[in-house]
């Protein structure tokens, strides 16, 4: 005959509070590590891909102009209007890196030449993602163009010049748009400041107009910049830096 035999439950010992502080301890060592190279690992990203689409729009507009033998219309004009009203959502750093520039029969002609011929103007208060109208320049157009210490900073110059320089967005209205790129890229935010919803995160076509005192017979692509008004050098130093740091 057998026997069942009942084995004794094994008591079970909660953590001391020795145990839980050491516990707690590791955590917070871990966390210590882990949280700043989350955070650089995001940064290096983000200047990456920022560097990536650079490189990707610049050479977009170069083959459209290839194909087409002129540079894409409608790309974003930056302002609420042609008379020279700022547009709201342009963050505060691409503010103080731009001036306006007026275009008059000659550099309207530079631009014209070079195939453009319109932009899109946003409402005032348009972030990213709205689609702006296209509008004819004329030859009293205020468009944004670097300011004279950006231009150096930049590497197009040694000296800056006022007036030299036009900017342009290139937004969802962009002709290149299903021609020389599916879409155009939106640049990532660093920080709750650049929420593309709420400020204007396209990537800008550096144009030169004039050769600092004469207009160019034909407007010309010379580098393409972030919104925050950092070019391809400056992203990708900033890169090599952090990752310098781990």
């Amino acid at each position: 005959m057998k026997t069942n035999l009942i084995r004794p439950l094994t008591s079970r010992r909660a953590f001391t509070l020795v145990e839980l502080i050491v516990v707690l301890m590791i955590l917070v060592g871990l966390a210590a590590v882990l949280i700043p190279a989350i955070t650089d690992m995001v940064a290096r990203t983000n200047r990456s891909t920022a560097s990536s689409n650079i490189s990707e729009v610049a050479a977009a507009i170069q083959r459209y102009e290839a194909q087409y033998m002129a540079y894409p219309e409608n790309l974003d004009g930056l302002m609420e209007d042609l008379a020279g009203e700022d547009l709201g959502s342009v963050i505060s750093s691409l503010t103080s890196a731009t001036a306006d520039v007026t275009l008059d029969a000659n550099t309207l002609a530079t631009l014209n030449a070079a195939g453009i011929t319109r932009v899109g103007i946003h409402a005032d208060d348009d972030g990213t993602f709205e689609l702006p109208t296209s509008t004819l320049l004329t030859n009293t157009t205020v468009l944004k163009g670097l300011s004279p210490a950006t231009q150096v900073a930049l590497g197009l110059e040694t000296s800056g010049t006022a007036g030299k320089y036009i900017v342009l967005g290139v937004g969802a209205l962009s002709d290149m748009n299903g021609k020389t790129m599916l879409d155009a890229p939106v640049h990532f935010p660093r920080d709750s400041t650049m929420n593309p919803q709420t400020v204007y995160c396209r990537f800008l076509a550096i144009f030169q107009i004039t050769d600092g005192a004469t207009a160019l017979d034909r407007a010309k692509l010379v580098g393409v910049m972030a919104p925050d008004a950092s070019g391809l050098s400056t992203e990708m130093d900033n890169y090599f830096q952090i990752a310098a740091n781990n």
